[in-house]
């Protein structure tokens, strides 16, 4: 019986300090979105290599959209990616960021900042592959982006002369 009690207590404990981790998603939501923005940079460089022609991934502190032009906005619907399977993630942050579930658009999550190493409220810019996979930098943009969340910091990189991102 005291074993029982003394497993139950146990339990009690671990089942408490557990619950608050799993409730808490600003860790998952920081690594989440770094991977989200690493996989748009690949996906915008092999694309540019398929139709050998420049693709354009816009960044700012909000969002991260692929398109075939140069206006950071996106606004003309013809010059939009669609996502592949057809619709991006279709969060809150994304419907607010991108307008749109249908093109290669995802807004940043809350509680998530990015932006260049150093200061996160600058737009990191935009990155412009060529039909190569190079990457032209454009708008400010240093090969950098910074993302903060939760006290966890990650540093995604673009390489200019082979369009590596790591």
């Amino acid at each position: 019986m005291v074993e029982l009690v003394v497993v139950m207590i146990l339990i009690g404990v671990l089942g408490t300090i557990a619950a608050g981790r799993f409730f808490e998603r600003g860790t998952f939501d920081t690594v989440a979105w770094a991977e989200q923005v690493k996989s748009t940079l690949r996906q915008a460089q092999k694309l540019a290599i398929a139709q050998n022609q420049s693709i354009f991934v816009h960044m700012t502190p909000e969002r991260v959209a692929v398109c075939l032009d140069t206006d950071t906005a996106c606004t003309n619907p013809d010059a939009r990616l669609r996502a592949p399977g057809g619709a991006n993630s279709g969060s809150a942050a994304t419907r607010a960021a991108c307008g749109s579930d249908t093109w290669m658009c995802e807004g940043r999550p809350n509680g998530v900042t990015m932006g260049l190493p150093g200061n996160a409220t600058t737009a990191p810019g935009t990155v412009a592959f060529d039909g190569l996979g190079r990457a032209r930098m454009l708008g400010g943009f240093g090969g950098r982006i910074e993302i903060k969340g939760d006290g966890i910091v990650k540093t995604i990189a673009v390489e200019a002369e082979t369009g590596y991102v790591e």
